[in-house]
């Protein structure tokens, strides 16, 4: 099974080229593609990304918007992996994270969670980055009630990944990997300090998106 890494990245062009050869030491060759979706504006981005022009193995999209929205943009321009994972570009993957998902692919699941080494996903409860089935996202779509979707465009950016993931276990779709590790490093666990890129992004509308959350979640339970 192939995987499309889907990366939406904004600001942060030295991180990209350590990013891509994480992903080259830790993950089977011919197995997964990177595709960094980028805004139209950010020249820097555009030109450290430029030195991977003819690698098959990292495709560039250019798409305006907010995270979910890049997400969405990145999967369907996608080739077709059979999983598609939404991550982010504040990330190191370690070695054996794709085999220790893949397993649980061959055995079925739609949807995989990772550990991103955070209190958030110790305990399985809550996912930052978990691998999808494409065919789960098309149909019945990995956001409720929407054919076709990874996340719901309609949050800002929190709450995407905590749909997918509670959505995912509410229809015995989803199972927990701990040794599928994708380590995030995020401002608020104190592994790395904010940027601009958060204050454009995870720092805000959250109490918006969390209304937005437990309002669709009421719905999927109550159906």
């Amino acid at each position: 099974m192939t995987v499309a890494i889907l990366i939406p990245t904004l600001g942060r062009a030295d991180v990209l080229a350590p990013l891509v050869e994480s992903f080259r030491v830790t993950t089977p060759p011919d197995f997964y593609r990177l595709y960094f979706v980028v805004d139209r504006d950010d020249a820097a981005t555009h030109q450290s990304l430029a030195e991977f022009e003819g690698d098959p193995d990292v495709q560039v999209d250019v798409c305006d918007g907010t995270y979910p929205v890049k997400i969405y943009a990145g999967c369907w321009l996608s080739a077709g992996e059979d999983l598609v994972l939404p991550t982010a570009d504040d990330i190191v993957p370690h070695l054996g994270w794709y085999e220790a998902a893949l397993k649980h692919f061959e055995a079925g699941a739609d949807v995989v969670g990772t550990n991103d080494l955070s209190p958030a996903t110790r305990e399985g409860r809550m996912v930052t980055m978990p691998i999808v089935r494409r065919s789960y996202t098309e149909d019945p779509g990995a956001a409720w009630d929407e054919h076709r979707s990874v996340f719901h465009r309609g949050y800002h950016h929190n709450f995407v990944d905590r749909e997918l993931w509670e959505l995912a276990c509410h229809r015995g779709v989803a199972v927990f990997e701990p040794e599928s590790v994708i380590e995030h490093r995020h401002h608020g666990w104190g592994t790395r300090e904010a940027d601009e890129t958060d204050a454009k992004g995870n720092q805000q509308g959250w109490e918006q998106d969390k209304a937005l959350f437990e309002k669709r979640k009421a719905q999927w339970l109550a159906s």
